[in-house]
């Protein structure tokens, strides 16, 4: 049942969720089809005994749980399997829910923050929600880079309608940089951005958290869960969140710039033998706020915030997102050697998204006629990926053996409607003008329909203890069908591809493993230019060499990464069409990373990234060839430092600093234009009692303004996205 909050300038979303009862069913399909080894006497009651000493263990390392400290030993994005990170051929780093809390990180993007190679919130903060407006590698993963759960998640470049994510909600976020088709399919060159759901477990936390901030920041959330029996086979849990608060942005008028989230995780676990489980998962998510701040410089103005001026209207400015997810994630253990996994995800977004930005500048200097838009966007999807894993041997090489079938079908839909309002002085505005829509959708009416499949084969082979090759290939079948309502056109677009992986790894047995591995992307890009042509897809080939390094007690990780990668079809903004895209040829970006992930003594946690990324666009029909994409910095930096202090008068205390540093930008795709670097500091307070948690975190310590990107505008002004300014957070956590 769809709940409507009585918010302003509410609108309910375009068309009702479509019926989820298919999950369901696909589930007890799945069940059914094992139900000779689910009908099975168990045969291995001589262990129960031991199985509450092992789900501890495997649950404290596991590939998928919580993450102890900052420093992970698992992860399943890299190769679908539970490997130890030293062992994965490509570079992954992971933030576990310690760290999300002791940064205080209060979204995808700010999580982002200090992971290298990855430059988050390219376009500043966006209250809308934007979880991939980040860039990877320096390509942009707006539309293609995010997933959750190992499936990709409901995501359009074409629309504003992309399923977004609740960090409190998450265990753990884990980037894979470089391309990822052999195994997701769909994964963009620069790599992709998985969330682990939190999920049931007997000894979930049981918790309520009250947060109050500036900007009038007032959220509450739970997260309770356990078991429901005694033989812990039926597990639990819920979280739900509500967050109200204002932004750092206004209007001359003083009216404020609002944001609302409400949302909600059920969840259970059934395990109806030691070799079953089947686990529930849903989200459902409300987002209300008064839409992004688009502000113009007028010409000859600087780009401080103080010089510009918002250019919609309060009470119609507005961005109002409405999503549901539900799917299930099972797995039975056919034989002491081979694992059934399926994972299945149905969702919908639906998004109403109103705005008005400049149109043209009078010949006054400063009269700006605006043009109004309303979006309506509806994306369908539903995502399965079964896999069957295998241990072997063939004689003294051991072998994990890797078989997957995926699938997605996603159907999306577009209406655009122009409308009216007055002009703005731009040195004197009055807001309050009436704002006239049309009725039907008479700027783009649009469907596209997408339908992949994927077959996929992978082998991690341990030929002696030291070297490990891991081998992949894959098999894609895509059709993408677009049809434009208006111009009546209706066109179908067909793409097979196989993509290869390789990698070479040598475990020295002394914490060292250096690595060559080679990768391929493939991405049948769902979206038109402005000439309403459907994208071709993408193609990209990388090769990587690196170094990993963790230490005999494991609360350690040192990685280096070199890498050259090239993409072709790549996808740049359509400057002369600002709601468009356009394919631009051909992008090198080559680089190096590092990272540090390290416990440096009790309670004292440290992490320390670097980025060097030459990217070039080396083959293009415009202005920008030879150039360097908008919005990619080539240097990074970044340090956190957590420190809690050890049994004494202050024992419960800890203290958190951290520096980002972020290289500068072009702003136009000739390189004329740069918007500069930035130094950012961050801070932390903890102080823990008993089962109370209190945390102060602060974000850009020192209120620093600075322009994360700009281009230009109407009249030679100037269109310029600002960064997050200061942020403070008050956190209190009890635990029963």
């Amino acid at each position: 049942m769809r709940i409507h909050y009585p918010l302003r300038n509410s609108e309910p979303p375009a068309r009702p969720l479509a019926p989820i009862a298919r999950v369901a069913q696909a589930g007890l399909l799945t069940i059914a089809v094992t139900g000779t080894s689910l009908a099975q006497e168990p045969g291995q009651a001589d262990i129960v005994v031991t199985l509450p000493t092992v789900r501890v263990e495997a649950d404290r390392d596991s590939a998928t749980g919580p993450v102890s400290g900052y420093v992970a030993e698992r992860s399943l994005t890299g190769t679908k399997t539970s490997t130890p990170i030293t062992e994965v051929p490509q570079s992954i780093s992971v933030i576990g829910r310690d760290e999300l809390d002791d940064r205080g990180a209060l979204s995808v993007v700010e999580a982002l923050r200090y992971v290298p190679g990855v430059a988050s919130q390219t376009y500043g903060a966006d209250i809308r929600g934007q979880d991939d407006w980040i860039n990877l590698r320096g390509f942009s993963g707006y539309g293609t880079s995010l997933y959750q759960d190992g499936l990709r998640m409901n995501t359009n470049a074409g629309t504003f309608a992309s399923q977004r994510s609740e960090s409190y909600g998450l265990e753990r976020i884990e980037v894979l940089r470089g391309p990822t088709s052999v195994l997701y399919g769909k994964g963009d060159a620069g790599g992709i951005v998985n969330r682990v759901s939190k999920r049931p477990a007997a000894d979930s936390p049981r918790e309520i958290e009250v947060q109050i901030g500036n900007e009038d920041r007032r959220q509450l959330a739970v997260d309770v869960g356990g078991a429901l029996d005694q033989e812990e086979r039926i597990l639990y849990r819920i979280i739900g969140l509500g967050m109200n608060a204002d932004t750092q942005d206004r209007y001359a008028s003083g009216d404020e710039v609002s944001n609302t989230r409400r949302y909600l995780a059920p969840s259970l676990t059934w395990k109806p033998t030691p070799d079953t489980s089947l686990t529930l998962l849903s989200e459902f998510l409300r987002d209300r706020n008064d839409g992004f701040a688009f502000r113009y410089a007028p010409p000859g103005a600087s780009t401080r915030k103080s010089a510009s001026l918002l250019e919609g209207e309060p009470g119609y400015s507005g961005f109002d997102q409405y999503q549901a997810t539900v799917g299930y994630l099972f797995e039975h253990k056919l034989s002491s050697a081979w694992t059934l996994r399926q994972n299945t995800r149905l969702s919908e977004v639906d998004v109403t998204y109103r705005r008005i930005m400049s149109l043209s500048l009078e010949d006054d200097g400063r009269t700006m006629q605006r043009q109004v838009r309303k979006f309506k966007d509806e994306n369908q999807q539903i995502a399965i990926d079964t896999q069957v894993e295998g241990q072997v041997k063939t004689g003294s090489i051991a072998h994990t053996l890797l078989f997957g079938l995926d699938a997605e079908r996603q159907n999306n839909a577009r209406r655009v409607y122009t409308g009216e309002t007055g002009p703005l002085d731009i040195y004197d505005p009055v807001y309050g003008q009436p704002v006239t829509v049309s009725p039907i959708a008479d700027f783009d009416d649009s469907k596209q329909r997408l339908r992949q499949l994927g077959l996929y084969v992978q082998d991690q082979i341990k030929l002696t203890p030291h070297w490990l090759i891991t081998l992949g290939g894959r098999m894609d079948w895509t059709t993408l069908r677009s049809l434009d309502r208006l111009t009546e056109t209706d066109t179908t677009q067909r793409d097979n591809k196989f993509t290869k992986r390789l990698g070479i790894s040598y475990l020295t047995g002394t914490g060292w493993t250096p690595y060559f591995s080679y990768a391929e992307s493939f991405l049948p890009t769902v979206g038109r230019d402005a000439d309403n042509t459907p994208f071709k897809p993408t193609e990209a080939k990388q090769y990587e060499v690196g170094l990993k390094f963790t230490p005999d007690n494991g609360r350690s990780l040192y990685t280096v990464a070199l890498y050259d990668l090239r993409k072709t079809n790549a996808l740049t903004v359509d400057t002369t069409n600002p709601d468009y895209q356009t394919q631009n040829g051909a992008v090198r970006s080559r680089g190096i990373e590092l990272e540090a992930k390290a416990a440096l003594a009790p309670g004292m946690d440290l992490i320390a990234t670097y980025t060097y990324g030459a990217v070039k666009i080396t083959d293009s029909n415009g202005p920008d060839k030879g150039k360097v994409p908008t919005a990619t910095p080539k240097q990074m930096a970044s340090a956190w430092l957590n420190y809690r202090l050890p049994d004494s008068v202050l024992r419960g205390l800890g203290i958190g600093i951290g520096v980002r540093y972020v290289g500068s930008v072009y702003n136009d795709e000739a390189n004329t234009w740069k918007t500069p670097s930035f130094t950012l500091f961050d801070a932390a307070l903890q102080y823990d009692t008993g089962p109370w948690r209190f945390a102060l975190n602060v974000q850009n310590l020192a209120d620093k303004e600075y322009v994360a990107t700009c281009y230009q505008s109407v009249g030679d002004g100037s269109q310029c996205q600002y960064g997050q300014e200061r942020t403070v957070v008050l956190n209190a956590r009890y635990r029963f």
